[in-house]
């Protein structure tokens, strides 16, 4: 019996049991803590990356929808510089497609789909689908820079005025969500 006695660890089963929990508890919480922080951490780098991308192009975009409502400063701008600041948006934000949302893009690319009409043909620039005088102003009249009779040729001369505000306005409103504003 004593040699029986000597064999028999102190250990039983359910004590190793309860030392392996004690000992992988806090390192299964260390780890998963650990995979937790990474991950907020991904997600404010990627917000704050689509803030600062949109601080690129965000007064670009307002100036565009500003053209298209006669508001703003609208008066400063001819529509050479309309389709200068399209063509810069589009770069940024086909550039940082990857970073933007599916429904974020789709409100950009719907928003600019109001606002211009692409294709015109080769070596044509996009046109802006507005008119040229509305009851809002005369573009040919109130403009500051002096207007030029070669821009008519700019224009779609179409009023969508309702169709870009929403457009705009999803647009801002997913661009919100997505920075998590």
């Amino acid at each position: 019996m004593d040699e029986l006695q000597m064999k028999v660890s102190p250990w039983t089963s359910l004590e190793k049991a309860k030392l392996a929990v004690s000992i992988l508890t806090p390192l299964l919480v260390l780890v998963l803590g650990i995979v937790i922080n990474n991950s907020v951490k991904s997600a404010e780098r990627a917000t704050g990356l689509r803030s600062e991308i949109y601080k690129t192009v965000g007064g670009d975009l307002n100036d565009i929808y500003s053209y298209l409502s006669f508001v703003g400063g609208w008066k400063e701008l001819t529509p050479a510089h309309v389709i200068a600041r399209k063509r810069a948006v589009d770069k940024a934000m086909y550039t940082y497609k990857p970073f933007f949302s599916k429904k974020l893009f789709a409100t950009y690319e719907r928003f600019m789909q109001e606002a211009f009409a692409p294709y015109g043909g080769a070596g044509q620039d996009a046109r802006i689908r507005s008119d040229l005088s509305t009851q809002d102003g005369d573009r040919r009249q109130h403009t500051s820079k002096g207007w030029d009779p070669a821009w008519e040729d700019r224009f779609t001369k179409e009023r969508n005025k309702a169709a870009q505000r929403e457009a705009y306005d999803q647009f801002l409103e997913q661009l919100a969500y997505d920075l998590k504003l």
